[in-house]
C-alpha cells in the first residue's frame, strides 16, 4: 500500500491558506482595493469592491495596517504621507465659479520671450505625467537637438482625480524647486475616468459635466503651478484615443477640459496630437510615421504607445519647442509656446 507523501498539502488546508493570504491583502492593501474600485465602470462589480475596500479601510487605517500599502507606494514613487481627498491645493485652490459652464475665462497676457538656448547652454526640458511619459520621454529625448536638455519623471496610475492616491500640485511645486526647468511638457490622463470628491464630500461622476469642469478647474490649478506666471513654458499633451468606447469618451472630454484649461494660462499650450496618432480621429493599432511606413502605435492596452507610437509623436512635441532651429531661438519663435494651440 502506497503511503501518501509526507509533503503533499491536503486540498483543504490548501484552499485555507490561499483565503488567508487574500484576506490579509485585502486587509492590508484596503487602500489599493478602493483605488481600483473607483476606476472601474459602473456596476455591481464596482459596487462591491468599493464596498468592501472602504469598510477594510475604515478598520485598517486606525490600526496601522495600512502602513505596507504606503510603504509600497512610496518605493513607486507615490510619496510618502499622501493628503486627503479634499484637502490637496489641487482640489481647495483657484476660483471654482471661473469654470463653471457658459463662462468664458479670459485669455493669457503677453509673455516675454525665453532665453536664447544653444548647445552649451540648453533649455531645461522635463516630461512629467503618468506612465504615458514612460515611451514619450525617451522619444522626446532622442529627439531633441543639442539645445534641450530632456528629463523625464514619470508617475505610474496618477492624474489629478485622486491627490489622496498621489499630489500632483506638491510634486509640481517640488518640481519646480528641485529641477528647475524652463519647458515642462506633461502626459496625463489615462488613469483619471473615475469619480471626483469635493471638500464638501460631494462626488462627481466620471462623464458628467460637472466633473469635466472641476478637471478643467484642476488642470488650470496644476498649470499655474508649473508655469509660475509665465515664467516657465508649459506643454500639454492631449491623450491619444483610445480602444475602449468608454475610456474614449472620458479622453475626449479630458482632453476639452485641458485645452480649455491651457487658453487661460499664460505659458500653457495644448498640443493636439490626435491627428497624428489616430486615422482620422479614431483609434487604430497601426499608424503611419514621418517616412510614410505604417507602424504598430499602440501597446496591446489600447491606451499607451509603443516606442514607434511615441516616436511619432515625439517629433511634433519637439517641432512646438525652442531651441532646435535659429529660428527658434528669436522672441517671435519663443513667445509662440507660450500661446493656446
Amino acid at each position: 500500500m502506497t503511503r501518501p507523501d509526507d509533503d503533499t498539502v491536503p486540498a483543504r488546508r490548501a484552499v485555507l491558506v490561499v483565503v488567508t493570504v487574500l484576506g490579509l491583502l485585502a486587509v492590508l492593501r484596503a487602500p489599493a482595493m478602493v483605488h481600483a474600485g473607483e476606476g472601474m465602470p459602473p456596476g455591481l462589480t464596482r459596487s462591491l469592491v468599493l464596498g468592501a475596500g472602504h469598510g477594510l479601510d475604515r478598520v485598517s487605517r486606525p490600526l496601522g495596517l495600512d502602513g505596507p500599502d504606503r510603504w509600497l507606494a512610496s518605493a513607486f514613487g507615490h510619496g510618502g504621507a499622501a493628503p486627503s481627498a479634499t484637502t490637496s491645493e489641487l482640489v481647495t485652490a483657484g476660483d471654482r465659479d471661473r469654470t463653471s459652464p457658459g463662462l468664458v475665462a479670459p485669455g493669457p497676457p503677453p509673455l516675454e520671450p525665453l532665453r536664447r538656448p544653444s548647445a552649451a547652454d540648453p533649455l531645461r526640458v522635463l516630461v512629467t505625467g503618468d506612465s504615458l511619459t514612460e515611451t514619450l520621454g525617451p522619444a522626446v529625448t532622442n529627439a531633441a537637438p543639442a539645445t534641450l536638455r530632456v528629463s523625464t519623471e514619470t508617475h505610474y496610475g496618477t492624474g489629478l482625480v485622486r491627490p489622496d492616491f498621489f499630489d500632483w500640485a506638491a510634486r509640481a511645486r517640488a518640481q519646480v524647486a528641485e529641477l528647475r526647468p524652463e519647458v515642462v511638457i506633461v502626459a496625463m490622463g489615462g488613469n483619471d475616468g473615475q469619480g471626483m470628491t469635493l471638500p464638501d464630500g460631494t462626488v462627481l461622476a466620471a462623464g458628467s459635466d460637472a466633473w469635466a469642469a472641476e478637471y478643467r478647474r484642476r488642470a488650470d490649478v496644476i498649470m499655474r503651478i508649473w508655469t509660475g506666471g509665465g515664467a516657465r513654458r508649459l506643454v500639454w499633451l492631449s491623450l491619444p484615443p483610445a480602444r475602449s468606447t468608454r475610456l474614449d469618451g472620458y479622453f475626449r472630454q479630458l482632453n476639452t477640459a485641458t485645452a480649455a484649461a491651457a487658453a487661460g494660462v499664460g505659458g500653457a499650450r495644448y498640443l493636439d496630437l490626435v491627428p497624428w496618432l489616430s486615422r482620422g480621429g479614431a483609434y487604430s493599432d497601426y499608424l503611419p510615421d514621418a517616412s510614410g511606413t505604417t507602424a504598430l502605435a499602440r501597446s496591446r492596452d489600447g491606451v499607451h504607445l509603443t516606442r514607434d507610437g511615441a516616436r511619432i509623436a515625439a517629433g511634433h512635441i519637439v517641432a512646438t519647442l525652442p531651441g532646435q532651429t535659429p529660428a527658434d531661438q528669436t522672441p517671435a519663435g519663443q513667445a509662440g509656446l507660450g500661446r493656446p494651440g
